[in-house]
């Protein structure tokens, strides 16, 4: 699936998928609300601005790269979230997919939101400032004190 320049005023874009070896890429889309039903392979968005993406599985990842201000919403389970030069970013995950693995990079302003034991959401920000020590002959990172 490719899903190029889509905006707010197109409405909500839904993407059914039917194999779930199918990959849906999302480019250049500001404003726009994207909803995939069905489990496909993998998800990637390159470049939108304020855009939420809605999807009910994911078997591989869902990579965000070069994008503002994004939403991305799981509904059932993903094992990967890849976050890479975004800025504004809230991945919100089901307490199905708790496991889920997120790897950034030069990004900031990201978020994580997922239900706690009574169902409340909870929302804590991915650490962006790190101390890095020489400890013999390698170099160690620790998340900075501002995140504790």
């Amino acid at each position: 699936w490719l899903v190029e320049y889509q905006t707010a005023e197109q409405g909500q874009v839904e993407i059914a998928i039917q194999d779930k070896k199918e990959t849906v890429y999302i480019f250049g889309c500001v404003g726009a609300n994207i909803n995939i039903t069905q489990k496909c392979k993998s998800i990637v968005v390159d470049g939108c601005k304020k855009c939420t993406v809605r999807f009910e599985s994911a078997m591989a990842s869902c990579e965000v790269v070069n994008c503002q201000r994004m939403q991305i919403v799981c509904l059932e389970s993903v094992a990967a979230v890849a976050i890479d030069k975004t800025d504004g970013i809230v991945v919100t995950l089901p307490k199905s997919s708790l496991t889920t693995e997120v790897v950034a990079s030069k990004s900031s302003e990201m978020n994580l939101s997922w239900p706690d034991e009574n169902g409340d959401m909870v929302e804590k920000p991915i650490p962006e400032q790190y101390v890095h020590r020489i400890d013999g002959m390698s170099v160690t990172a620790n998340v900075s004190d501002l995140y504790r």
